[in-house]
């Protein structure tokens, strides 16, 4: 132990090695140590490419990926990077050849067949797409769950949504994860499955409680519902998250506006205005927000504003119209309005703000027309029926509008309507009748007048 060295609380026998090499020099024996060369292994950087795209430092990741490419003839996981970064850039082609690079490289390693996959699927090469996913699936030891979300993407590009809803199924059943959940919620929708997409949204949050896109569809699905309670719930559970998520600001700010908290919604639109400023809903929402604060110069300017930013949008169009028939503009109005039945031929209510703007222009017959349009569409609106009932009673079609007030009637006995609607139909209701008992008396005098003459002396 006198020749033992301690280093770092290690034990070192330098000097014992170096007296045995004396010893063996004093004999004569020769010992040459030969050095094996550094062959330097293919991916010994891959740490390094790793680090670069999980910091998204992809400039920096695409310049090692290249020199990685130029050492060898078939770099699996630089070309595998290079693919995905590529197809974050939109280059969903040259993704796809980089991940068939890869895969020509390791035809077993199922990533590469999963990325061939979605890259057909996004390029529309649907029925590729699904050869891919079912060859991963072969490949596969263990069931894997985004492979069947995968193929239920791609059946449901394909309108196949039963076949899309299996296999959604399938990858809720493999994770945790919230994409499945949602697009299986999603199919629900389109068939009217309401409690079954509120389930799977439900799913959806109780295994990712942070999730804002599943926050806010529930949200939305409450709002569509009805249930403007649990609706605002989730759309404060998805800002409480992610204060800026538009998703969800919108929506709340449009059941705060119902409510008439006009100053609160339009707060939260200022917030979304920094966000997406070209954004014709909400420009629509602050100028029915203004428009309701009377201030009609403000809400003109804001709902012209998302009338250029989506000029084929029937709700901004008919809301401009509306605006300009209480500032005393019918001209404008009807202008808009044209626009918005353009937009929606199958929607009655540009045709009834038509049918009003052309009553005030004293266009009689456009406006009959219009509102035999609106009448046509949606025979069981009391709106539509009142105003059309009025326009034929000012065109002397009296018969036809007691005709539309006795409709209209039979709606009231059984709907609440509003009472600006009852009452004028009692009004119109009342001068029809008192026109009606004026024209039999008229036509009953001239027989009378006649039967005085008859029986006059002086008449020849």
């Amino acid at each position: 132990m006198a020749n033992d060295v301690l280093s770092n609380g290690r034990l070192q026998e330098n000097t014992v090695v170096q007296r045995t090499r004396n010893d063996r020099s004093k004999r004569g024996i020769v010992n040459i140590s030969i050095k094996a060369p550094d062959i330097a292994a293919i991916e010994n950087r891959n740490w390094l490419l790793h680090r670069y795209y999980t910091r998204h430092e992809y400039s920096a990741c695409k310049l090692l990926i290249e020199q990685e490419l130029m050492k060898s003839d078939g770099h699996e996981y630089a070309s595998y990077l290079k693919g995905l970064i590529l197809r974050k850039e939109g280059k969903i082609q040259d993704s796809l050849d980089c991940f068939q690079t890869a895969y020509n490289v390791n035809s077993t390693n199922i990533d590469n067949v999963k990325q061939i996959a979605k890259s057909l699927l996004i390029t529309g090469n649907h029925r590729r797409a699904i050869d891919a996913y079912t060859e991963a699936e072969k490949i596969s030891g263990v069931p894997d769950w985004e492979i069947y979300y995968g193929l239920g993407e791609t059946y449901v590009k394909l309108n196949q949504f039963q076949e899309g809803k299996k296999h959604f199924k399938r990858s809720t059943e493999l994770t945790k994860n919230e994409l499945p959940n949602l697009a299986l919620a999603r199919l629900y929708l389109i068939d009217d499955m309401i409690p079954e997409a509120r389930n799977a949204y439900t799913a959806a949050l109780n295994a990712n409680p942070e999730s804002i896109d599943a926050a806010t569809e529930l949200g939305l699905l409450y709002l569509k519902i009805g249930d403007t309670q649990r609706a605002f719930q989730q759309f404060g559970a998805a800002l409480a998250y992610s204060p800026n998520c538009v998703k969800a600001i919108l929506p709340m700010a449009y059941i705060m506006q119902n409510h008439r908290e006009y100053d609160v919604a339009l707060s939260k639109y200022k917030i979304a205005a920094q966000i997406i400023p070209e954004s014709s809903a909400l420009w629509n929402n602050i100028g029915m927000c203004l428009y309701a604060k009377q201030k009609y110069v403000a809400a003109i300017s804001s709902l012209k504003r998302a009338h250029y930013l989506s000029p084929m949008s029937c709700v901004s169009s008919c809301n401009l119209g509306i605006v300009f028939l209480t500032t005393g503009q019918p001209a404008s109005a009807a202008i808009y309005l044209c626009a918005a039945v353009s937009a929606e031929p199958k929607n009655p209510t540009p045709y009834l703000l038509l049918g009003l703007a052309l009553k005030r222009l004293d266009d009689l017959e456009g406006a009959e027309r219009s509102l035999t349009k609106a009448h046509a569409l949606a025979p069981q609106d009391p709106l539509i029926l009142i105003n059309y009932a009025v326009v034929l009673d000012t065109r002397g079609k009296q018969a036809n509008a007691t005709e539309i007030l006795t409709a209209l009637n039979d709606i009231m006995a059984v709907v609440d309507v509003d009472t600006q609607i009852s009452q004028m139909a009692k009004k119109l209701s009342k001068k029809l009748q008192r026109e009606k008992t004026e024209v039999n008396t008229n036509q009953e005098l001239p027989a009378a007048e006649s039967e005085e003459r008859q029986l006059s002396a002086d008449e020849v």
